[in-house]
């Protein structure tokens, strides 16, 4: 079912609602979960206040849609909302709910931030191993560290802090100078891509990951040795008199194997 957006008076069960700072950067994505004690049969939606500019969730469970930036599902441990490539004009108050069964607040925070700025590239050939580098914020020193692919309009999980291998792949976290590090061995041509880096905070009825720091991986095959060519110039000799000829060596030595800076 397709997704309207409406701009509208939305009307907005009365009783207290807590409100959650969700903290993004420039150029990344934030993806917010949030989970409810009673759910009924109405629409879900999640709004920006007071302008109360609303999206809807489809009516069919476990099922994503997606307009402009959003994507939003009505999952079966709750609702989940990713905003994507955020800028400094998204920071504002937030509201999920269901008409007049249940609301919850987000203040959307968009922190400018050396530390966060991208995108960057990083290149491997086939088989060397690549590193992805990220510096963080040091209000998230102590938390977990993620790395996430994209995937189109989606990130998929690739590895976090809770563990320092995975078949591959490596992390380790240097608190010091507040930078996290991903190692990929004998890298392939599927792992070539869009990565995020990432960090996580929340509650029990709210949480969310903040990926940040866009890193572009490329991978190509292994530059070919370029074979010497034949001379084209044999000089003449006759078959009873030896004569001497000069073999020019060219730049493309085979044992010559340039590699891109």
């Amino acid at each position: 079912m397709e997704i309207l957006l409406l701009i509208f008076t939305l009307y907005l069960i009365s009783g207290p609602v807590s409100c959650f700072d969700v903290i993004g950067y420039p150029g990344g994505s934030v993806l917010i979960y949030c989970r409810a004690n009673q759910y009924g049969g109405n629409p879900k939606y999640f709004c920006k206040t007071p302008s109360a500019q609303c999206v809807y969730f489809s009516q069919m469970p476990n099922t994503w849609s997606h307009t402009d930036r959003l994507s939003l599902c009505d999952c079966s441990d709750g609702l989940r909302v990713i905003y994507r490539n955020l800028s400094l004009q998204d920071a504002g108050s937030y509201q999920f709910g269901e008409a007049e069964v249940w609301n919850q607040d987000v203040n959307l925070k968009v922190n400018e931030n050396p530390c966060c700025l991208g995108p960057k590239s990083v290149s491997g050939y086939l088989g060397e191993t690549v590193t992805i580098s990220c510096s963080y914020p040091d209000q998230f020193k102590r938390h977990i560290k993620y790395l996430y692919k994209q995937d189109d309009q989606y990130f998929t999980p690739v590895m976090d802090t809770r563990e320092t291998q995975r078949g591959r792949f490596s992390i380790s976290d240097d608190r010091s100078p507040a930078v996290v590090s991903v190692r990929i061995s004998d890298v392939r041509e599927a792992d070539g891509g869009v990565y995020f880096c990432g960090v996580s905070d929340g509650g029990e009825s709210v949480s969310y990951y903040s990926l940040y720091t866009e890193t572009q991986l490329q991978v190509t095959a292994s530059m070919a040795p370029t074979s010497v060519p034949p001379d084209e110039d044999q000089f003449s000799r006759s078959s009873d008199t030896p004569s001497t000829y000069i073999h020019a060596k060219s730049n493309a030595d085979p044992h010559y194997c340039s590699e891109e800076g």
